[in-house]
């Protein structure tokens, strides 16, 4: 999960004008929930998490993402299309990791 405080750091860090969007905390909360949409009840890395939610803020935030971020963005969704899916157990609360397999079906040779 990005939190709020690190995606300030990455904006401050990463663009050219950060005082003009570090006041913006609506479109900080807007991004992190936005890049919680998008990652859902997937497994997926924190910088990945991070990648989508500083390219979220950066287009709300009408300021121009570089060519790099918009790589950055683009490899993030990459990783998680092949992410894993998590389910919470209802009778422990633990977090299981549901990865699918793939089966095929094959005649049988001893018939």
């Amino acid at each position: 999960m990005v939190d709020v405080a690190k995606l300030k750091l990455r904006v401050q860090t990463g663009v050219s004008n950060p005082d003009e969007l570090l006041g913006r905390e609506e479109l900080f909360d807007f991004a992190i929930e936005e890049t919680e949409g998008i990652v859902e009840n997937k497994v997926l890395a924190n910088a990945y998490q991070m990648d989508i939610a500083y390219y979220r803020f950066l287009l709300l935030a009408d300021a121009a993402p570089t060519q790099n971020d918009e790589l950055n963005y683009k490899e993030a969704l990459k990783a998680l299309k092949s992410a894993s899916f998590v389910a919470t157990s209802e009778e422990t609360g633990e977090r299981v990791n549901l990865s699918s397999v793939a089966v095929k079906i094959r005649e049988n040779d001893y018939l």
